[in-house]
């Protein structure tokens, strides 16, 4: 984000995006021109502050509390506009070994279940990767964690495929090879420490090996489900193709996708929910893991799921489905890899 008046840059764009994103609308819609009005967001921001058009954002600021009630009976109000400056980090200052966190904590309007989600997912991120550091002389290891504050909003997947478009745009002024975006309740497995800690290890034992037609890769997840053609039980193969599977709690998107996948994203946003043949269907909810399957289809790329897994989900509540959870290895079904190398899964966490 800009510095300085950013955070009014932010607030314009995303107001600018958000009175244009279809609301329980059933009727069918392509909604190619609203398309244009999302990729609006991303360009309010680089444009002077004056320049932008401010009666309508006043409007909004000077409007009695009362009548806000009045148009917003709940409780908690949809589409929340989070900080965008807590925890950031400028992309001037980014370094190869920055990740993405999608975390609530701060945002307006949401379950107090939320408060100190990202501090807790840096303390146990750093704890886990400086573990074999403790009374040692050895380096401690050092990792950029970027907060993509979260947006709410009520509907299932709407709020994550919001957070998703700002985080990933913020993304592309850093520029990596390899964008790593995790939500707050993601885990380190133990056995990925090692390799996956350290952004130079990282990059010589995950990303150059990540297969060129990679649209993403899945760091963690569950429900797989391969291609007819794959190899069931295949311990050696380091990247599994995937037909579809189900958590978008830690992905990996190669430089060369990033555009793709928001492009994905802002579709989704604008079309709502369609079928198999992109056919309009509603926009009571999302299920971004099928759009993403659909795109990478599309655009003749392929979606990899990585082969240990490296990251599991440790339960709690969930924004999405409103309830405690427990937690997900993605190994109680299926990629059992572990188990036939006979190593610990990670299941002891569950």
């Amino acid at each position: 984000l800009p510095v300085g008046d950013g955070s009014k840059r932010y607030e314009r764009a995303y107001e600018l995006l958000l009175r244009n994103v279809p609301s329980y609308r059933d009727e069918e819609s392509e909604g190619q021109d609203d398309v244009g009005m999302v990729d609006a967001m991303a360009a309010m921001q680089q444009q002077p502050l004056e320049q932008q058009h401010q009666p309508q954002q006043q409007r909004l600021q000077t409007q009695p509390q009362q009548q806000k009630h009045e148009q917003h009976p709940h409780p908690q109000q949809p589409a929340q506009l989070p900080d965008p400056t807590a925890n950031s980090t400028h992309a001037s200052n980014a370094d190869p070994s920055t990740i993405f966190v999608i975390s609530m904590q701060g945002t307006p309007g949401v379950d107090t279940r939320n408060e100190g989600r990202f501090d807790e997912f840096q303390s146990k991120w750093h704890a886990s990767c400086n573990k074999s550091n403790i009374n040692t002389t050895a380096p401690i290891i050092h990792t950029n964690i970027v907060h993509c504050p979260g947006v709410y909003e009520p509907r299932r997947g709407y709020g994550l495929t919001l957070s998703w478009l700002l985080c990933l745009e913020r993304a592309k002024d850093y520029d990596l090879d390899v964008t790593v975006v995790f939500e707050d309740d993601a885990r380190l497995f133990d056995r990925s420490v090692d390799s996956f800690c350290d952004w130079k290890v990282r990059r010589e034992e995950y990303w150059k090996q990540l297969p060129k037609d990679a649209f993403l890769a899945f760091l963690g997840g569950h429900n797989w489900e391969y291609p007819s053609n794959a190899v069931e039980n295949d311990v050696e193969t380091m990247y599994k193709e995937l037909k579809s599977s189900f958590g978008t709690y830690a992905f990996a998107v190669p430089r060369e996708s990033l555009t793709s996948l928001l492009d994905t994203i802002k579709e989704d946003i604008v079309g709502g929910f369609r079928d198999e043949n992109g056919k309009h269907l509603h926009h009571n909810f999302l299920s971004p893991e099928r759009s993403w399957y659909r795109a990478a289809e599309r655009r003749g790329k392929k979606i990899y799921g990585v082969n240990p897994l490296v990251i599991w989900h440790e339960g709690g509540f969930s924004n999405t489905w409103k309830k405690d959870r427990g937690s997900i290895t993605g190994e109680e079904k299926d990629m059992l890899v572990n188990k036939i190398r006979g190593v610990d899964s990670g299941t002891k966490h569950k």
